[in-house]
């Protein structure tokens, strides 16, 4: 199962722990601010998943590209372009940066 695949599996029924085990244990999340470790980022998405529409926007989302190095993904939400890239690492999420862009400046 690709990893694209795994990140749909847990998103479509969420487990926190399934969740931490398809990142590397030196994942880290980049933000234009900060960096997140895994255990912030797993702590993020577990908040996320339980109070909002985040993971049901995610299932909407588009496979741009994958191979066994990086993938990339796109959604919409609210009134945003979502692009996530991941690169991988011994088949788990290694880094991962997210781009937030207004759709009416998308391209």
């Amino acid at each position: 199962m690709s990893l694209s695949q795994k990140y749909k599996a847990v998103f479509a029924n969420w487990d926190k722990e399934v969740f931490r085990d398809i990142h590397h244990e030196d994942f880290m999340f980049i933000r234009e601010t900060e960096l997140l470790t895994l255990d912030d980022h797993v702590e993020n998405l577990d908040k996320l998943a339980l109070t909002t529409n985040f993971l049901k926007n995610t299932q909407n989302g588009q496979l741009i590209y994958e191979n066994e190095y990086v993938f990339e993904n796109r959604w919409k939400e609210k009134n945003e372009m979502v692009t996530v890239v991941i690169l991988i690492k011994k088949g788990k999420a290694w880094r991962q940066i997210v781009n937030r862009v207004p759709i009416d400046e998308a391209a």
